[in-house]
Parts: C-alpha cells; structure tokens; sequence
C-alpha cells in the first residue's frame, strides 16, 4: 500500500509528464470536455486559450471544472489523475510569457494577442487512479 508521500509524489510525477488532457466545464445543466494542454506546478495545472472561446465563457459563468490527465492504453495498471478544481481567468504579461509556445500561433497571434489568456486550475481534490499499488482510488482534497 502507498502512504500519502507516495501518493502526491505519484500525482506530481504523473502531472509533469502528462501535457494532454480533458477539461470539462458546465454550459448550465450540460458538461462539455475538450481536450487542452497542461502545465503543472506542483499540483495547479495551467492551460491557454483565447478570449473568444466557450470554454472562457463557461468558466466565467461557473468557474467548477474537471481535468482528466495521464491515461495511456487500457486496462489496469495505467494510472491517471480525475481532478475537481476552480478555473480562475488570467491576463497578466508574466502568466503569459511563461506559459506561451510557438505552437499556438495557429490561435493566436503571438504572446501579446488580445485574446490570449491563461487558465489557473486549481485543485479541490484529486483522486490517482488505476494504480497498481493502490486497492481502489487515493484521493487528495484540497481547501
């Protein structure tokens, strides 16, 4: 069995070195998921967008998200993170510098384009799962 150190480190390692996943907002009643790029930092993921988007809107209106990040294959023993978590909106230079690439430019113009913002993920828990160290899921709740 893990202990928690293991659990958050796991959950740490699977952060880093999974960059594609979905995020699911709620457009009134409806969830809608996209798949998005992630950044991690420590346990808060990052993702960009534009402006123009109903991802942004949604949030705006509900800021309660979903992040599915790490499955790879099938079956038992591919673990991943299921993470509830608040999406805060955010537009400052330093936000955007870090976390802009060149690959984005088929959205948006460059770093300093109108419309280009960044999305905070911030955890209220996460729960590791399918892994195999572990007799069901681990959950980390945040406050």
């Amino acid at each position: 069995m893990m202990h928690q150190e293991q659990i958050n480190e796991e959950v740490i390692r699977i952060l880093s070195e999974h960059k594609v996943g979905t995020l699911s907002t709620m457009k009134g009643d409806q969830p809608f998921s996209r798949y998005m790029i992630f950044r991690n930092e420590e346990f808060t993921l990052y993702t960009i967008s534009s402006k123009a988007t109903e991802k942004v809107q949604d949030i705006l209106e509900n800021n309660k998200v979903h992040i599915l990040l790490g499955f790879e294959g099938g079956g038992y023993g591919k673990p991943y993170i299921d993470m509830t978590a608040e999406a805060t909106i955010h537009d400052d230079k330093a936000l955007k510098d870090k976390f802009w690439h060149d690959n984005f430019r088929k959205y948006l113009t460059g770093p300093d384009d109108p419309n280009y913002i960044v999305i905070r993920c911030e955890p209220k828990s996460i729960r590791l799962i399918n892994h195999p160290d572990l007799d069901g899921p681990a959950t980390i709740k945040f406050d």
